[in-house]
This record gives structure tokens, sequence and C-alpha cells, in this order.
């Protein structure tokens, strides 16, 4: 029986990539987008893959609890129709890089959002649909620049002073934060924080200003096709190889340290606790 995975951030990029990689694997995908066009263009360029696999896209976006919250709600009632309530793999791939301090409709710092915020949501939502597979696996894509990322409990939103490095390098951290700590809470589901590395996408060109957009673009520039990343975080998915590494940093298919950051238990926690909090969910275990 084919395995079935949600992607976030489906339609570009990393997200992209993954879905074509899954779909090549025979592995059913119900992706999260939250722009018509690109999700149209999606289903047209992987037709011939769908032979042995279902593509099925979800319309959500990600900017605010109460949309994150309507994304989430909109996957599982499809999964629940098309697929009796049943996920096996969930790929929290979806993110942003914004110029300039701005808030949603919760108040919260918008990178910090999507980055992080999201993830937690999304995660809480599709438990019970994980919970129903006999190998359920999470990947949350984190990045490099974690390891240059403070915590700093007074302005743990990066509102203060706000700079967009230093606001997308927490979020990045905040990642395997959170992969940690569900890793010691759920120990039937597996997890992974993902270093794609430099990857040659745009991700760094749709919220920023002038500058940014050339900085972005000499990075970009010299970054791997998102299909090299993406075939590793397929075999984290999948191979039973990774089953023991629940909670680990990885980074080409290999276990690696995270920053040192990244390793206190009490942040770790804390940042569940505030998580919730900001949302209004309490995880069951």
């Amino acid at each position: 029986m084919n395995k079935i995975a949600v992607v976030t951030g489906a339609t570009s990029g990393i997200g992209k990539a993954v879905v074509e990689l899954l779909l090549k694997e025979n592995i059913h995908v119900v992706g999260l987008g939250r722009n018509i066009e690109k999700i149209e263009s999606a289903m047209k360029e992987f037709a011939h893959l769908t032979d042995e696999a279902n593509l099925d896209f979800v319309l959500g976006d990600l900017s605010d609890t109460r949309q994150t919250n309507l994304a989430g709600q909109a996957i599982v009632d499809f999964v629940n129709e098309k697929y009796d309530g049943k996920i096996d793999i969930l790929m929290n791939i979806a993110g942003i890089v914004s110029s300039g301090l701005h808030l949603n409709e919760d108040g919260n710092e918008v990178t910090f959002a999507i980055n992080h915020l999201a993830v937690f949501l999304m995660t809480y939502h599709m438990i019970p649909l994980l919970k129903k597979s006999d190998d359920p696996r999470i990947l949350v894509v984190s990045s490099l620049s974690h390891y240059w990322a403070s915590i700093n409990w007074k302005n743990i939103q990066s509102k203060k002073f706000y700079n967009i490095l230093k606001s997308y390098k927490r979020s990045k951290l905040y990642n395997v934060f959170f992969v940690k700590e569900f890793s010691k809470r759920y120990h039937d589901i597996k997890i992974y924080a993902i270093d794609p590395g430099l990857v040659k996408t745009e991700l760094g060109l749709k919220r920023t200003n002038r500058l940014a957009h050339i900085i972005w673009n000499s990075k970009m520039n010299k970054g791997k096709n998102p299909l090299y990343p993406a075939g590793f975080m397929v075999h984290v998915a999948t191979q039973e190889k990774y089953l023991t590494l629940s909670g680990h940093y990885i980074k080409k298919g290999i276990s690696i340290e995270s920053s040192k950051v990244s390793y206190s238990p009490e942040d770790a926690r804390k940042l569940w606790e505030y998580s919730e909090e900001l949302t209004n969910i309490k995880f069951k275990y």
C-alpha cells in the first residue's frame, strides 16, 4: 500500500522538489499551497508521475494562527475522506525571510509565526493522522544559520531592534528546539530537523527589500538544485536506518551536532510552553 505524505510549501523550492521525488517513490502526496496558479502549474508539471501515486493540493496560508488552523483542518478533512484519516509523513517545509518588522493579525512577528508557530500548529493537527501509521515520521526544515542564533527570552520574537538575519536565524533555532522537545514527548512518532544546505530557491525574494534581493541572489547562485537536499529528505522519511535518530539534526542524510544553544532542555521546554500559550492549544500525549 502506498504511503501518504503531507508537504507544506509544496509549490516552490525544496517543497516542490520533495513532491516530485515522493511521487517517483509512488508515495501519495497532499501538498499545501497558498497560490492557486502555482498549484495548478505543479499539478500539470507532475501529471506524468501520478499513474501509481496521487497528487492533491489543499489551498491554505500559514501567516497566522487562524489561517494555519484552517489549513490544518482542511488537510485533516481531506485525508479523512480520501485516506481514512491516516498519513505516514509530514514535511514541514514552508518558510519565509522578511525585511522589516511585520506583525500578523495575532500580533506575532511574521517570520516567527510562519517559520516556527505554523510548524508547531501544523504538527499538532497532523498527530492524530500520523498515529494511525505503522511508521510515522515528521521532517522540519531548519538551516545552517541556526548555529549563529541565540535565544533571548526578553525578545523571543525579535520585535525589538528587528533584524532580518537575526529573526530568520532564531526561527531556525526554534525549529531545532521543537524537534528535540517533540522527540522527548512523542516516542512513537519519529521527527528530524533537516539542514538543506545552501539551495537555489526564491525564499529570500518574496518578502524582502531590494538590498536583500541582491544579497540573496548572490548566495542563491552558489546554491544547489533543490532536488539535491530533497533526495536526502525522502531518504530520512522512508529508510529504516533513520528510525533510531529521532530528534537529530540531519545534513546530507547524516546526523550531526546542532548548535550548542539548541541542547538546552530548559529553553526547549519554555519555547514549547510559550508556543502552546500563543496558539491556544495543548498537545496530548
